[in-house]
């Protein structure tokens, strides 16, 4: 399933599938012929995760199956204005760097840090936003010392610090070897919070302004525009409208699609969806 119109490359998310062992939804995805995952470093799988799991992904990668990795973001908030939150949650990103390196997972996707003072409280806001851009930095460093790219994640509420195109703008000025995982999901939701009449137009608009190739990972998901329903099999957004920008813009990097919808109608059914995908 590497393989679609014009070459794009759609993978599925463990994130969602949870109701078997994390190595059994790993072969289920692999059976249904998918040749790209990516791995959510977080519980429950991240719990089931050993050296024999570890080898079984080795294993697949020789076989040519392409690993990405979601970072944890549970409870995660490096960069916090809290030294104990920070530290937990910086450790927990490193540990899951690690552990990408070991199987070879690339990229790594993290979530940006985020603030419920933002816009009220200046001076917390602005050690927040120095503590994570830190962080973030010997994050990015880490991994690139291990021959990994990071991609960090737009997030649809505006208390994180990668909500706008122009957030990234802002970071990628200070840690150049940033890139995005841009989640369509996440933009369509809050272009249509803002009461945008054309969001997709809107979401191609903001990759043309920022450069897709600074667009080095995606996630890919429909919802209602009011929240995050991570629908792959309805939606109100236009997916074939943004697929074929991205086409026609010369995107060849994974897609990776994030829904619970295999467990909820099937794996058959989301094939076929994107069998009937249209993008030109």
């Amino acid at each position: 399933m590497n393989e679609g119109k014009k070459m794009l490359k759609f993978g599925l998310s463990t994130y969602f599938l949870v109701k078997k062992h994390i190595k059994e939804i790993v072969g289920d995805i692999l059976s249904h012929g998918f040749k790209i995952i990516e791995l959510s470093y977080e519980i429950p799988h991240s719990l089931e995760m050993d050296k024999n799991f570890f080898s079984y992904l080795k294993g697949i990668k020789e076989d040519g199956i392409e690993l990405s990795m979601h970072a944890p973001f549970l409870e995660i908030n490096f960069g916090s204005f809290f030294n104990d939150m920070r530290m937990f949650s910086k450790n927990r990103v490193l540990e899951a760097l690690d552990v990408a390196e070991s199987v070879g997972c690339n990229p790594v996707v993290i979530h940006p840090c985020y603030t419920f003072v933002k816009g009220k409280a200046e001076h917390i806001e602005k050690k927040t936003r120095e503590n994570f851009i830190e962080d973030l930095r010997e994050i990015v460093n880490k991994a690139k010392n291990s021959g990994i790219k990071i991609a960090i994640e737009n997030v649809h509420m505006p208390f994180f610090f990668f909500y706008s195109m122009d957030d990234f703008k802002s970071l990628k000025r200070e840690i150049p070897e940033l890139g995005i995982a841009f989640d369509i999901g996440h933009a369509y939701i809050a272009k249509y919070s803002k009461g945008n009449k054309n969001p997709e137009e809107s979401i191609i608009e903001d990759i043309k302004d920022v450069g897709i190739d600074n667009i080095i990972h995606i996630h890919l998901h429909n919802n209602s525009g009011t929240r995050d329903d991570h629908s792959f099999l309805s939606g109100n957004m236009d997916v074939n409208k943004i697929l074929n920008f991205l086409t026609q813009s010369g995107y060849n990097e994974k897609i990776i699609i994030e829904t619970q919808d295999p467990e909820e109608y099937g794996m058959d059914l989301v094939l076929r969806k994107i069998k009937e995908l249209e993008y030109p």
